[in-house]
């Protein structure tokens, strides 16, 4: 029986198993994997040609595409990888259950490399400062829509103390968590994927560690023994959950009788969607904690949204060629893609934010 650490895979091994589980987890034809046998919305399968598209998508220029048979052979030899219906048309690549597992490693260790190179980038540069300090009142190397005002509610709400112990989800950088125990003195720990920006979080905060811990973590797999946590927090995080309901009803047994949960999260409407998905008890969110018999209080910070938006557009256009200076352009054009991307439907009402407070 092999275990999964005897596996030294290949970039090539790698890249194959990152675009086939994204295109298990992710079926939806994306633009840019659109050809004439492929109409937009269609759920891709994992044939040869997906995969090469779904891989170009996710790696840009993958280095196995021309000369992908080997890593695919290879993948097979170490019972990863199995041909699915080998003698039809479409010929699918799928896991076995070691390969799932090693799959998710992968796409674990891609994804935390992405977002290690932006949050440190982000945090090194003196125009993303100025950036976060203009748009969201205070430089905390905001990579979401967390400007004071909503920080504020958000701890007002919790109520924290010195005598709580705080699990923020997906902690980037850890400058947020290392505000919110600066300001209440709650012992805080913040995990991440992204193991540069936690090595980073721990030097800065290296003298504050008796009430600050970061550490490497999957928010898809938290541990059970997190016993000493009495509140959770997630900002902007959830859409990063592949199992919400499972981690709603993890959480829920971690924290004590006397827990709570905050989450600042958003909910799109779709032409297909009831108006009444936007409702709080409606979102994605709302239905799984109802489910969960957890009770919540909201409050609805979409007017914030469409306000920090506009200011982030306008700022990041300012700031644009500061960011071109430093060779940090991407970061300035990421910002004002989303703003482009998002205001149309916060202006047209398809997308809505609001914060969550759970308490058990």
């Amino acid at each position: 029986m092999k275990k999964e650490n005897e596996f030294l895979l290949s970039k090539e091994e790698k890249q194959i198993l990152d675009a086939i589980l994204s295109l298990e987890m992710y079926p939806s034809a994306n633009e840019e994997e659109v050809d004439e046998e492929t109409i937009l919305g269609d759920r891709l399968i994992s044939t040869l040609g997906n995969i090469w598209k779904r891989g170009r998508l996710i790696h840009s220029e993958p280095t196995w595409l021309h000369e992908w048979q080997k890593p695919f052979e290879l993948l097979q030899a170490k019972d990863l990888v199995q041909k699915d219906n080998p003698n039809a048309a479409n010929l699918t690549y799928t896991f076995t259950t070691l390969g799932r597992s090693q799959a998710k490693q992968v796409r674990q260790e891609r994804i935390g490399n992405r977002f290690s190179d932006i949050l440190v980038r982000s945090e090194e540069s003196k125009a993303y400062s100025s950036f976060c300090q203009q748009v969201f009142g205070k430089d905390l190397s905001q990579a979401n829509m967390m400007d004071m005002e909503q920080l504020d509610k958000l701890l007002k709400v919790l109520n924290l103390s010195s005598r709580h112990r705080v699990l923020d989800l997906a902690c980037g950088i850890g400058r947020i968590a290392e505000y919110i125990s600066d300001v209440t003195h709650a012992h805080v720990l913040g995990i991440d994927l992204a193991a540069a920006a936690i090595k980073r979080a721990q030097e800065r905060t290296l003298e504050k560690k008796d009430r600050i811990e970061f550490q490497v973590g999957d928010i898809n797999d938290l541990p059970l023994d997190l016993v000493d946590v009495d509140t959770v927090i997630g900002i902007a995080v959830l859409h990063y959950i592949d199992d919400l309901d499972k981690a709603i009803s993890h959480i829920k047994k971690i924290l004590p009788p006397t827990g709570q949960m905050a989450f600042f999260t958003f909910q799109y409407r779709t032409e297909t969607d009831p108006p009444e998905i936007l409702l709080p008890e409606n979102t994605r969110l709302g239905k799984i904690l109802k489910n969960n018999d957890l009770k919540f209080q909201t409050w609805d910070f979409t007017t914030k949204e469409i306000e920090i938006r506009q200011k982030q557009l306008q700022v990041g256009k300012e700031l644009m060629g500061d960011f071109q200076m430093e060779g940090n352009k991407d970061l300035c054009e990421d910002r004002i893609e989303e703003c482009e991307t998002d205001l149309p439907r916060l202006e047209t009402g398809t997308k809505r934010r609001y914060l969550y407070h759970v308490r058990l």
